[in-house]
C-alpha cells in the first residue's frame, strides 16, 4: 500500500456533541479557562494559569490569514512543537498537514468563527512525515479585535493521544 492510500484509508473527523466535553476532563478544563476569559463572547485569549499545567503543551493559538485558506500558528505547546519537529510559530496548516487535511481542518476553524462556538472532535490522519495521528481536540473561536472571530485556541486532549506509526 502506497503511503497516500494508507493516508486516505485512516483519515477520520468524527465531531463530538460539546455536551460529551465531560468525557474529556483535560478539555472540560480547557473549555472552562476559554469560559472565563470571554463568557458567551469570543475573548482575545486565554489565561494559561486558569488551565491545568499538564495542558499547556498541547495549546496552539491559530490565526485566520486574511485570504481564509490556512490559519498560522501563533503559539505552539512544547508537545506539539517536538511532533512536528520544531517550531511551529509562524508556519500555517500547509506546512505541517496534506493539503486535504489542511483544508478540512480550515473548515473545521471557520465553522467555529461563523457559529460563534466551540467544537470539539476526534481526528485520525497521517501527517506530511508519514506518522500517525489520533486525538480529541477542542478548537474554541477568540478575536484580536475583540469584535471579528478572527482566532483560535485549540487543545489537544493528552488522554487520547495514540502512539504514532510509520506509514511507510
Amino acid at each position: 500500500m502506497m503511503a497516500s492510500e494508507f493516508a486516505q484509508s485512516v483519515r477520520q473527523h468524527r465531531d463530538i456533541p460539546l455536551t460529551e466535553i465531560g468525557q474529556y476532563p483535560y478539555l472540560a478544563d480547557a473549555l472552562q479557562a476559554w469560559q472565563q476569559s470571554g463568557g458567551r463572547r469570543a475573548p482575545r485569549g486565554v489565561d494559561p494559569t486558569s488551565m491545568p499545567k499538564a495542558l499547556l503543551p498541547f495549546v496552539m493559538l491559530l490565526d485566520l490569514e486574511e485570504n481564509p485558506d490556512r490559519l498560522r500558528v501563533r503559539l505552539a505547546g512544547t508537545f506539539v512543537c517536538q511532533k512536528y519537529g520544531g517550531e511551529l510559530r509562524g508556519r500555517t496548516t500547509d506546512d505541517f498537514f496534506s493539503s486535504t487535511d489542511a483544508r478540512h481542518v480550515v473548515n473545521s476553524a471557520l465553522t467555529v468563527a461563523r457559529l460563534g462556538i466551540p467544537s470539539l472532535a476526534e481526528r485520525t490522519y497521517v501527517n506530511l512525515a508519514g506518522g500517525l495521528w489520533s486525538y480529541v481536540r477542542l478548537i474554541a473561536p477568540l478575536s484580536r479585535s475583540g469584535t471579528r472571530i478572527d482566532s483560535f485556541f485549540k487543545v489537544l486532549d493528552p488522554s487520547t493521544l495514540l502512539n504514532q506509526v510509520s506509514a511507510a
